[in-house]
């Protein structure tokens, strides 16, 4: 079985990671956790973004990702971590989990792109309606 934790950078990253966790304890799963940026794509509407600039914010993405591996380590099981840059976070998650024969997407009800959220939906509601697989949708 592989279970795909959809990982991003709020309080929810955490409870997301430790039920993938408890779940691969349970049934010997594999479990990748997944990071989706939208960087590349912040430029179309505000012009080039200087080279530099984009280069701080993918170190502070790299940074976050590593505290995230770091409260996981505390968790049993082998967990590996995926980052990925995307316009649609929802797209790049079916995408990976599709591509990937992933069996079971865990993901927070609730994360950091309120703007997001309101303007096209929420990233856990798309991923339930788009996804290849069961979806596990976790609440605080």
């Amino acid at each position: 079985m592989k279970i795909l934790a959809a990982v991003d950078q709020s309080e929810y990253a955490g409870i997301v990671l430790q039920k993938a966790a408890e779940l691969s304890s349970k049934y010997g799963a594999e479990v990748t956790a997944l990071t989706v940026t939208n960087l590349a794509f912040t430029n179309l509407y505000i012009g080039e973004t200087p080279t530099e600039i984009v280069s701080k914010v993918r170190e502070g993405i790299k940074e976050k990702v590593k505290d995230i591996e770091a409260k996981a380590r505390g968790i049993d099981g082998k967990i590996k971590f995926e980052v990925e840059e995307s316009a649609s976070p929802a797209d790049a998650i079916v995408k990976y989990a599709e591509k990937n024969g992933i069996d079971l997407i865990v993901i927070g009800n609730k994360g950091a792109g309120a703007i997001e959220r309101f303007l096209i939906g929420s990233v856990s509601s798309q991923v339930v309606t788009h996804a290849p697989c069961s979806v596990l949708v976790v609440k605080k």
